[in-house]
Formats: structure tokens, sequence, C-alpha cells
């Protein structure tokens, strides 16, 4: 469940002016975490993030509650402060790590996102889907469902990486776009994806339920299941397709692996394997 952190500060702040009206004494100047004004120490938490994110990457990672990050109008919880190292180590371990070997030490440095905001719970939306990340322009990554990681948890751990592959092919495609032709493999998507199961996704060429939503999040729904699940586990899965799906999939593999290879000469199947060895090292 989630806790509607903004009402209830809201509340709060109109029982402390009611109270305030009674007593002349009353110290209004205390101010609210979140709402601007605050001030922390910097911590063992702080001192990571500054080492392996903001000094090597100019990466910025907030993960102190900032409502004004996110969207007014949601349900949402701060992450847990003993959650934030274990998710970031985990991604730099199993997605910057990965790319950095292929692509060079400046890859990651030139295309990364400039800001990484934690949050705890998940973002429901009014039409019962969930979202577990966003990517703003290339410049912001917003992680949800943090404080349910576990380290040692491998769907878990593939599941943040969903997202985080997801949000990054976003980055990459809107700096280099991937070819018209991927667009014309299957031309049946719909903006009620959610209203279909895998299976029906699958049988009509799509990764994913949600890779029937547009063109675009179809190629990246392709980058991220073939990264987090490798390739003996996608093969797989092209194989259990239906038999008229398995050439739509195949050729959709093809565009992903020339896109990478011709836009940012890199080798997706090498990106692949390593990625799978950094999961599993975990």
């Amino acid at each position: 469940m989630k806790i509607n952190i903004f009402p209830l500060l809201l509340l709060l702040c109109l029982a402390g002016f009611t109270a305030a009206c009674t007593k002349d004494d009353e110290n209004l100047d205390i101010p609210l975490p979140g709402l601007g004004g605050d001030t922390w120490v910097q911590g063992p938490v702080d001192t990571w993030l500054y080492d392996n994110y903001v000094k090597t990457y100019n990466i910025e990672v907030k993960y102190r509650f900032d409502r004004y990050e996110l969207a007014l109008n949601k349900v949402l919880t701060p992450p847990r402060e003993d959650k934030i190292i274990p998710v970031m180590e985990t991604i730099k371990k199993t997605w910057i790590e990965p790319f950095e070997q292929e692509g060079g030490a400046d890859f990651i440095k030139k295309l990364a996102p400039r800001q990484f905001v934690l949050v705890g719970s998940a973002q429901y939306n009014s039409d019962g889907t969930i979202t577990l990340g966003t990517a703003e322009g290339g410049r912001k990554v917003i992680l949800f469902v943090i404080n349910d990681f576990e380290k040692k948890n491998k769907a878990e751990v593939k599941q943040m990486l969903h997202t985080i592959h997801h949000e990054y092919g976003h980055i990459l495609h809107q700096t280099i776009m991937y070819p018209e032709d991927y667009k014309r493999i299957t031309t049946n998507y719909t903006a009620n994806w959610y209203d279909y199961s895998l299976a029906d996704a699958r049988s009509r060429g799509f990764i994913t339920e949600y890779a029937r939503n547009n063109p675009d999040d179809d190629f990246v729904e392709m980058i991220s299941i073939m990264l987090i699940e490798g390739r003996t586990n996608f093969n797989a899965i092209v194989k259990n397709a239906p038999a008229a799906a398995q050439p739509l999939l195949k050729r959709k593999e093809e565009l992903v692996v020339q896109y990478f290879k011709e836009a940012w000469n890199i080798d997706f199947y090498s990106v692949q394997t390593r990625t799978q060895a950094a999961i599993n090292a975990l």
C-alpha cells in the first residue's frame, strides 16, 4: 500500500495553522521535509553516491524525498535509505559497466541521464497500470519500487534492469533514431495494450504486452528483454512463440543488433553476454 504524502502534509499544515490561532507563542518556523528549506548532514550514502556517480559520471542520484521532482497528483512514498547503495551498486555493475566495457569509458558519460530520482513505491495510474520508471528527455530517470528491491533476488534485479534498459533505450533512440523499417514489422499497436495478455502480445510479434503501446516502446522493450534474459533465454522465448510470430521477433532482434552497431559501434551480443555475467555474479 502507498501513503499519500502530499495530502497528508497539507492536512498537517492546516491543523498546525488552526492550533496556532489559539497560541500566540506557537513557533511556525518549522520546515516540513520535501517542501523546501530542508538540510541534512552528509552521511555514508551521500559519500558513496558522490564517489561512484557524481565524481565518476556526473550523475546526480536524488533519494531524499522531493515532492516537486514527481507528479503532484500521485500517491508515492520515499525510498528507504538502506536500499540506496544496493540499488545503485547493482545498476552500476549490471548496466553501466557492461556498456563501458563494450563501448568505452566515455560511452555512459556522454549518453547517461544527468539525474536519477529514486522513489520507494510504484506509481499507480488511473487505467489500472503501474509505472516502474520514466525518462524525461534524456535528462532524468525516475525509478520507482525501490523499497521492494533485494540484491540477491534475481527476479527483483531483472525487474529493475528491465526498467533501466527500457528508459535508457529511449535516451539512445532520442539521440539517434532506430531504422524506420522497425516500425513496419508489426503495426497493430494499441494504447489499450494492458487489456491483452502476454501470450496474445507474443502471438502478434511483440516481446511484451507494453511493446504494443507504440513503436518506440516496442523497440526499447526488445532491447530490455534481450539484455535481461540473455541470448539463450531470448531464443527460447522466440522458439516458444507461435510460428507466425517467430520471424517477426527475429527481424526485430536483427534490427536492434544492427542499430547498436551502426549508430553506436557497439556489439549488442557482447553487451548482452556481459550483462548476463554481471547479473549472475550478484
